[in-house]
């Protein structure tokens, strides 16, 4: 697919958030290929305005709360780790 024929595609789907990507890929491909330095300062504002655009539209990356971090270490522990506690030894009377 050209860059061309991906920035018309992307604006057809009607989704801001994907036109924004191809125009982003599109003025990235635009500066890498060497504009007129009267073009290079242009071109970069275009680019970090879409980009900013971007970050405002993309949803968030998920990170995990310092709770999940506790979850996903005690399952990693599983059945490794050595019972403890009052019902451990209870279970052990048993």
């Amino acid at each position: 697919m050209s860059e061309l024929g991906g920035l018309s595609e992307a604006a057809a789907t009607g989704s801001r958030l994907t036109a924004l990507r191809a125009l982003r890929d599109r003025l990235a491909a635009e500066i890498d290929a060497g504009p007129m330095p009267r073009d290079l300062a242009a071109l970069s504002r275009q680019l970090t305005d879409v980009l900013a655009q971007i970050e405002a539209l993309a949803p968030p990356e998920q990170k995990g709360t310092p709770l999940d971090e506790l979850a996903n270490r005690r399952a990693g522990r599983g059945a490794t780790a050595p019972r403890a506690g009052r019902a451990a030894g209870q279970a052990q009377r048993r």
